[in-house]
C-alpha cells in the first residue's frame, strides 16, 4: 500500500503553524498514520464521491481533507480548546 503525501491548504497552514509543540506533535502523528489508510472506518465522507472527509484526531482536534492522486490533502484543522466550556457533561 502507498503512503499519501499530505499537504495543507493555506488555511489549514496557518492552524498547525500556531499550534503549540505538544499539539503539533500530535497532528504529525495522527496525520503520519492517515497518510497510511486515509479511508479509516472512523472517518466521515463528506461529499457523495466520499473522497473529501472528516476525520476526529483527538477529543479536541478534528481535520476535514481530500484524497485525490496520492495526496491527502488538509483542508481545515479545527481545534477545540476546552478547558472553559459552557457547560459540563457531567450530570
Amino acid at each position: 500500500m502507498a503512503v499519501f503525501n499530505v499537504i495543507f491548504s493555506e488555511a489549514a497552514a496557518r492552524v498547525r503553524d500556531s499550534l503549540p509543540s505538544d499539539r503539533l506533535d500530535v497532528l504529525q502523528r495522527g496525520l503520519a498514520a492517515l497518510a497510511q489508510d486515509p479511508r479509516v472506518k472512523i472517518s466521515s465522507p463528506i461529499s457523495q464521491d466520499e473522497n473529501t472527509r472528516s476525520l476526529a484526531l483527538t477529543r479536541s482536534m478534528a481535520i476535514e481533507y481530500v484524497i485525490s492522486d496520492g495526496l491527502l490533502v488538509v483542508l481545515v484543522v479545527h481545534v477545540v480548546d476546552t478547558s472553559h466550556v459552557l457547560l459540563d457533561e457531567e450530570p
